[in-house]
């Protein structure tokens, strides 16, 4: 059977686990910017059926100017939306054996959650007087 169109996509919404690394590389097509950035998915529950939260980690690549985007404002902790594609990758181990795997290669980065606030200061309670 035939499919229509091939799709590679892959969804995941999750917190960074790592505040993201920005470098520039060296392309056929000049200098780029790729910035690796961590992420944990929460699993919906755990085999065992312990309550104790779980999850799943990925490690995303982003480039060019979305990754630049990110690295101005991920750090750990924050809640993103990544939408990205399945890359196949092949090398050869240190003992010779051929090994394989797959790179997660952004192509959007949603912000979910308000970035902190580090330009003001933090609030302080308001001192009550005390009662006469």
């Amino acid at each position: 059977m035939a499919y229509p169109s091939s799709l590679n996509s892959a969804t995941l919404i999750g917190r960074v686990t790592r505040d993201p690394e920005l470098r520039t590389t060296s392309t056929s097509a000049g200098e780029r910017s790729v910035l690796s950035l961590g992420i944990a998915v929460r699993k919906s529950s755990r085999p065992d059926n312990d309550h104790t939260p779980a999850a799943d980690f990925f490690d995303a690549t982003v480039w060019g100017e979305l990754a630049e985007t990110c690295s101005r404002h991920l750090y750990k902790g924050r809640l993103v939306a990544i939408s990205a594609r399945l890359e196949p990758t092949a090398w050869e181990a240190k003992d010779g054996s051929k090994r394989r795997g797959l790179d997660l290669v952004a192509n959007t980065v949603h912000f979910l959650d308000s970035p902190r606030n580090t330009d003001s200061p933090e609030q302080q309670p308001e001192e009550l007087p005390a009662a006469a």
